[in-house]
């Protein structure tokens, strides 16, 4: 969707970043789940990690490793291709389908691995359909992500962390890149959100910074008489 003017397509942006979200208990469960998760990071290593700070991944299984046969990798080949930006003994969520806890051994061999069905206090009394939608927010707030390309789940957890870089005017907002967010497989896309990139097909199989970049710019113009 692409407007004439800049000022208008600035503020559709914001305004879908700003009001639409997730429902309440959706937020407030992520929330919770967050925090416990902060404390467990911080309890680990106080001195170091006085924030808390987690890192996390969304790993997609699932029919999508039917469909994109080259996101079917081993678990050895995501901790080969994500060990360089992450920190030995980290506290470590990961967002996913796969229930077998067994495939995550090569990560759970280096880091402090936690996921979502870990934070049963936490999501008590939520319903479970709700789930996928709070693994999102939880690992959108990762200090370094890695997620699935061509993951559209994976997408989005892209798309939260810019929305809070451009609000925040964090590390790289204004060139619209993402520093700390990366993808597990294909080693050449490895780095894709760390230079800006404009739209080329096909376009669902990544986020594209033009979603972004800028979008708290023109705030006043909106008004503006031009007749």
């Amino acid at each position: 969707l692409f407007f004439w003017d800049w000022a208008h397509d600035l503020w559709t942006k914001r305004f879908v970043r700003d009001n639409l979200r997730y429902r309440d208990v959706i937020q407030c469960a992520a929330a919770r789940v967050v925090t416990a998760l902060r404390n467990r990071a911080r309890s680990r290593d106080v001195a170091n990690n006085p924030h808390g700070e987690y890192d996390s991944f969304h790993i997609r299984r699932g029919d999508l490793i039917v469909q994109f046969k080259n996101t079917g990798v081993s678990a050895e080949e995501i901790h080969r291709n994500s060990k360089g930006e992450l920190t030995a003994n980290a506290t470590v969520f990961v967002a996913t389908d796969h229930s077998d806890r067994d495939f995550f051994a090569p990560l759970a061999s280096t880091y402090d691995l936690v996921f979502l069905d870990d934070f049963k206090e936490e999501l008590e009394g939520v319903d479970k359909m709700y789930y996928g939608m709070i693994d999102q927010l939880v690992a959108s707030r990762g200090r370094v992500f890695f997620g699935c390309y061509q993951s559209t789940f994976s997408n989005f957890i892209f798309r939260i962390r810019a929305w809070r870089i451009q609000k925040d005017k964090l590390e790289g907002y204004k060139d619209g890149i993402l520093d700390d967010s990366f993808y597990y497989i294909q080693p050449n896309k490895t780095y894709e959100y760390r230079t800006y990139s404009a739209m080329s097909p096909p376009t669902y199989m990544r986020e594209w910074p033009v979603a972004w970049k800028n979008m708290d710019e023109g705030i006043g113009q909106l008004n503006r008489f031009d007749g």
